[in-house]
């Protein structure tokens, strides 16, 4: 896309510079033609003078086209130099936030694990105090009553501490 629009703008170019030239040519020929009837016997001076002027008219015109495509192609340049520079900043500060992130994750992974083993730890506990909690309350009954009567309140004690579990 970029070399069709050069051309075209190269073409536009041409022409300009054509019809320029041909402008001068005919201001040019209208002064000679002026001045022939003023004195014909300077003619090819005048001839060769005008074409001299068109040509250093011409040249001056295609001097300042380049100059302006030269610097339009510099700053082309310097943009495309300074929007790579600005994509490998961002990858970089891309890179350095998925670092940190990662190092997060890792870190919340293993406060996860310690509160999972934690939790364990203390429901093993409270279980344990249950049971050692229903073994004292059997025997404390056990030895408040006597034989069968502490048999059937051990029994109903069982039960809801299976409930209860």
């Amino acid at each position: 896309m970029f070399n069709g629009y050069r051309t075209i703008s190269q073409h536009l170019n041409d022409l300009k510079k054509e019809n320029f030239s041909l402008k001068l040519r005919i201001y040019f020929l209208e002064e000679r033609f002026q001045q022939k009837f003023e004195d014909s016997s300077s003619e090819n001076v005048h001839r060769r003078n005008i074409e001299l002027k068109v040509e250093v008219e011409s040249l001056k015109q295609e001097l300042q086209e380049r100059q302006e495509q030269t610097t339009a192609e510099g700053l082309t340049n310097q943009n495309e130099v300074e929007v790579q520079r600005r994509c490998e900043e961002r990858q970089q500060e891309i890179g350095h936030m998925q670092e940190i992130l990662e190092t997060k994750i890792q870190l919340l992974q293993e406060e996860a694990q310690l509160a999972r083993s934690e939790a364990e730890k203390m429901a093993y506990l409270a279980d344990s105090e249950s049971q050692r909690c229903l073994a004292l309350e059997r025997r404390m009954m056990m030895e408040m009553q006597g034989g069968n009567e502490s048999l059937s309140v051990m029994a109903q004690h069982e039960e809801m501490a299976k409930k209860d579990r």
